[in-house]
């Protein structure tokens, strides 16, 4: 899906976080049968905190923009549930830029039937910038998975932290490209990067596209994926309790996303992301 020509004068849902002060809001969008477009702007100001919950789904054509603006020992956490219905598509994009000791946090989880496609960039300008992303996945039947994300560390003492866990079933594609970017003038500054896919169909394509870029030489960046199926030893001791195969790829899928969501902290979207589970893997 690209942006067309008004996609820049699109009315813009505002949430900010002053004064000091913690808030928190939910947000829930859904594509129609046709297309429809959403912009956010997350604002966390100077030593605030904001936490928005987003809903994301439907079974239409559906792009939502988010930019986050982190200021001087601000946070924003931002937890996305993308729930797209089979036929239905997801363009989903989140920009932000931290300053001096401002915090980044995305809590990702994608469950569903439509294909998603994720357009990420964080920018860590100020010294002592962090930024953290979760992502959990479950792709099945002919389902599309496209995420991109770039973490640039422009400060001094900045650090990123990514990981993504998953499975695929069935003629599922995901590909997941995570670059790390050290620019110059960010010496000591730190990015690790983790991705763990549990192929459960034959005919499932992953792509892992781990990336790290230096411009600076104190830093320290490094990057690890596990590719695989369940092993036999694991798959024996399953069945030797009276877990069946497939059961026990269910179970080890079920668990990838749950350990996700369950980092949002929200029993609601928790809840959410159960229910598509048990839809998906049943029982």
């Amino acid at each position: 899906i690209e942006w067309d020509g008004n996609a820049e004068k699109l009315p813009a849902h505002e949430f900010t976080a002053s004064g000091g002060r913690s808030e928190q809001a939910g947000i829930s969008a859904a594509g129609n049968d046709g297309y429809s477009e959403e912009k956010m702007i997350l604002r966390a100001e100077e030593n605030s905190a904001l936490t928005v919950f987003m809903h994301l789904g439907g079974a239409g054509k559906l792009a939502v923009r988010t930019e986050l603006d982190i200021k001087k020992n601000a946070k924003i956490r931002l937890v996305q549930f993308l729930n797209t219905k089979d036929g239905g598509m997801i363009y989903n994009s989140v920009s932000g830029r931290a300053a001096e000791n401002g915090s980044a946090e995305l809590i990702r989880v994608i469950v569903g039937g439509g294909d998603v496609y994720a357009d990420d960039r964080i920018d860590l300008i100020g010294n002592g910038g962090s930024f953290r992303n979760d992502i959990g996945y479950l792709a099945q039947k002919k389902q599309k998975l496209d995420m991109n994300l770039v973490v640039n560390h422009f400060g001094q003492k900045t650090s990123c932290e990514i990981k993504a866990d998953g499975a695929l079933k069935d003629s599922a594609e995901k590909i997941f490209r995570g670059t790390i970017d050290f620019r110059n003038g960010s010496s000591d500054s730190t990015g690790d990067e983790l991705e763990t896919v549990l192929m459960l169909g034959g005919n499932a394509v992953n792509k892992t596209v781990p990336v790290i870029l230096c411009a600076e030489e104190n830093v320290q960046g490094n990057h690890g994926a596990t590719i695989g199926e369940l092993d036999e030893a694991t798959l024996f001791y399953l069945e030797s309790r009276g877990i069946c195969r497939e059961n026990a790829e269910n179970m080890m899928a079920r668990a990838a996303v749950e350990r996700v969501a369950k980092l949002a902290d929200n029993e609601e979207l928790t809840a959410a992301v159960e229910n598509e589970l048990r839809e998906a893997l049943g029982d």
